[in-house]
Parts: structure tokens; C-alpha cells; sequence
């Protein structure tokens, strides 16, 4: 089974050799690494396929979300040539259901009409989800029960997964 982009930062019990040590050395080479690969995003020749890019979802280590791994290589190795002193080594290169780009259109199209709520409901965060898998809709707990919401969100993405959860209002 081939892994799939994470969801953001996991623990890990035990560092592995091949994880690194999550010494400090390690977390600035994987810094130094994700800022490399994340420079790279805004390359017209990768937005089709960038996710995004996880630092330390595991000591040492970074992850390059794309929608096509064989692409996503050539990504690395393009932030290879414009950073030669990152470790493409720490890089873990894995698949994701959707671009930044695609997810992002998403997001800007439903709230062109929708300021600040959506459906009728308050819209505390929208976004990409962590791992790249649809968006994310965070509202109040009637709009996280509601099937209006749902069937609203299901008419407006055009098939991209979204989830619908309970936030709260930001302080402010």
C-alpha cells in the first residue's frame, strides 16, 4: 500500500535512522529542505499538481504532497538545482487527491457569494484540509449537522471532497 499525504504533524515514538533524529541539525536541514521544495509551488510548471509540503511530519523528515508523484520528482529535483545544499534524501514524496491550486479556486468560489456565512451558516474556517483530500468547512454545530449545508457544499465543489465540522467562533 502505497502512503498517502498526512494530515499534518504526527508523533512519532521512536526515530528510525532513516527518519532522522529530529536533533536540531535535522530540523533545520528539513526546514531548509521544505522551504527549497515549497519555492518551487509557485513554478507554473508544478501548480497543477502541488499539494503542499509538511516539515517534520515525522523527526527529520518532510513531505511533498502532489496529485503525481512522477511529476513531483522532477519538482524536487528543480528545488535541487535552485537550493544545491538540501538533502533531497529527507524528502518523502507522496500522493494527494487534490493541487493547492484546484482546493484554492474551491475556497474562493464559495465564499464570492457567501460572506460570512455559507447556506446560511457562519463560516469560521474554510480551507484545504491538512492532507490535501478536499476542503474543509468549519461552522457552528447546526451547520456541521445540517444536510442543507451538505447538499449546498455538494452542488458548488463539482465532486471535490469536502467535510463539514464543528469550530468556533475566533476571538476577536
Amino acid at each position: 500500500m502505497t502512503a498517502s499525504c498526512p494530515d499534518g504533524v504526527q508523533v512519532q515514538s521512536a526515530a528510525s535512522p532513516a527518519a532522522g533524529s529530529g536533533t536540531s541539525g535535522d530540523t533545520a536541514q528539513a526546514e531548509a529542505l521544505a522551504q527549497a521544495v515549497g519555492d518551487e509551488e509557485f513554478n507554473v510548471a508544478y501548480s497543477d499538481i502541488f499539494g503542499t509540503v509538511i516539515d517534520g511530519y515525522t523527526p527529520g523528515r518532510v513531505a511533498l504532497c502532489v496529485t503525481d508523484v512522477a511529476r513531483g520528482r522532477l519538482l524536487a529535483q528543480a528545488a535541487k538545482r535552485a537550493h544545491p545544499a538540501v538533502n533531497l534524501n529527507r524528502l518523502d514524496i507522496l500522493p494527494c487527491r487534490y493541487s493547492d491550486r484546484t482546493l484554492q479556486a474551491a475556497v474562493r468560489g464559495l465564499m464570492a457569494h457567501n460572506r460570512p456565512t455559507i447556506a446560511g451558516f457562519p463560516v469560521y474556517q474554510l480551507g484545504p484540509a491538512a492532507d490535501h483530500s478536499g476542503i474543509q468547512l468549519q461552522t457552528s454545530q447546526a451547520g456541521s449537522a445540517s444536510a442543507a449545508l451538505r447538499r449546498y457544499l455538494t452542488s458548488q465543489l463539482g465532486g471535490i471532497a469536502f467535510t463539514v465540522v464543528k469550530g468556533e467562533q475566533a476571538a476577536g
